[in-house]
């Protein structure tokens, strides 16, 4: 009976360690969160006095911006969209959602972004403050009895060093103002850089 009381002692001792070991993680967890912002939800729609502002170091500019603690939910399963601002076109940024990269333009669907970039952007916090310095090539093509055409190319570089084109054309509104909403959005098509050099190329 003795050593029955002695085991009952011992094991009641190990399971609060074991408590108190998982209660100290998950703590750990919470305050490494906290303080690196991986807890915070921000918006991806933020006004531009809102875009500069460093969550964790100015939590009184929460509200304010719209920012608030992500669900449990959403951390655990990395959920919460992220967002970083490209230097041209203005208003340009690109977000990471549910493990996909958008890039999103002003009035216009998001386009997926594919390949080894999605693994090269990093969306910290810290990352989040930095603009991504891409460059942008413009062309407006108008020839005799053909549609104007309007293409441009963007490089991205990536935090690991590599830049990857990605090339666009913008089509024409179709309509005119009384049928057409001034708000409605063009719907920018992907093409392939190949195609856009050769047109560069020929103009």
């Amino acid at each position: 009976m003795y050593n029955n009381l002695i085991f009952d002692d011992m094991k009641n001792k190990f399971l609060l360690s074991s408590c108190l070991l998982a209660f100290s993680f998950l703590a750990g967890c919470a305050g490494s969160s906290a303080q690196n912002g991986e807890d915070l939800e921000i918006p991806t729609d933020l006004p531009p006095i809102c875009r500069d502002i460093d969550f964790v170091a100015n939590p009184d500019m929460r509200e304010v911006c719209g920012v608030r603690k992500a669900s449990r939910h959403n951390i655990a399963y990395k959920n919460i969209p992220q967002q970083r601002y490209l230097i041209k076109p203005a208003e340009t940024s690109i977000v990471k959602t549910n493990g996909k990269l958008e890039l999103r333009f002003q009035n216009s669907l998001p386009i997926n972004l594919n390949g080894p970039i999605t693994n090269e952007l990093e969306f910290s916090q810290e990352k989040r403050l930095e603009r991504i310095k891409n460059s942008y090539d413009y062309h407006e093509i108008t020839k005799a009895g053909y549609e104007r055409l309007r293409i441009f190319k963007m490089g991205i570089p990536t935090d690991k060093g590599n830049k990857y084109d990605f090339c666009f054309r913008i089509p024409e509104k179709k309509g005119n103002d009384r049928t057409r909403s001034k708000a409605m959005g063009v719907n920018i098509e992907t093409m392939s850089c190949t195609e856009f050099d050769r047109i560069v190329s020929s103009k």
